[in-house]
């Protein structure tokens, strides 16, 4: 009798194609997720990159737990407000969490020092709001938030940027996904906050 095809757990590797294929992102976030050390991977002799099944199948599980909290998950009118602050600088997190709190006290924060954490932890804590620095290690602000729209739970509803980069600079980067805000550091609490509260305000 024929054992028949071999399970997840019994592969070595799998190619970045079939990565791509079953978490539901593009070939170049599994790039991106190597290089950041998130997938093991390695090349064959033929050239052709190899992903670690172990470390793949870790990111599988992660991804069906996000799903199931995006099932689980209540409206916005019924819940709190989730805001997601990313930053790598200890400082400038202090100074986003302060502002999202007096724009939001009731509001549930989750913070990360950078973007590929983010965009683990996005399925997980399902945020309303996202407040992001650009320029970070491995990966910045614009291509996480690029990342988004290939991912499997919806993203966030309110995303806004915040950076020391010129406008000038932000486009050489490839620019903002339109509707969405840049704020200059050091963050203006005039414009900052009035933008959280007119989101909540929409909400009701």
């Amino acid at each position: 009798m024929s054992s028949g095809p071999k399970e997840p757990q019994d592969r070595v590797s799998y190619s970045t194609v079939e990565v791509a294929s079953r978490m539901g992102v593009s070939l170049q976030t599994v790039q991106r997720w190597v290089d950041a050390g998130r997938l093991r991977a390695w090349r064959t002799p033929g050239g052709h990159r190899r992903i670690d099944a172990a470390s793949a199948e870790l990111l599988f599980t992660e991804m069906q737990n996000f799903a199931r909290v995006g099932e689980r998950a209540r409206p916005v009118a019924e819940r709190r407000l989730r805001v997601m602050l990313v930053d790598d600088s200890p400082i400038d997190r202090e100074i986003l969490e302060h502002l999202a709190r007096t724009a939001l006290p009731q509001a549930e924060l989750v913070v990360a020092s950078n973007a590929i954490d983010a965009l683990v932890d996005m399925g997980r804590c399902m945020p309303d709001i996202l407040l992001t620095d650009i320029a970070m290690p491995q990966m910045d602000g614009l291509k996480m938030v690029r990342c988004l729209a290939e991912r499997a739970p919806p993203a966030p509803r309110l995303v806004v940027v915040v950076s020391s980069l010129s406008p000038q600079q932000v486009d050489a980067r490839g620019g903002l996904p339109l509707g969405v805000p840049c704020l200059s550091k050091p963050v203006d609490p005039q414009r900052l906050v009035p933008l959280l509260q007119a989101f909540e305000r929409g909400t009701r």
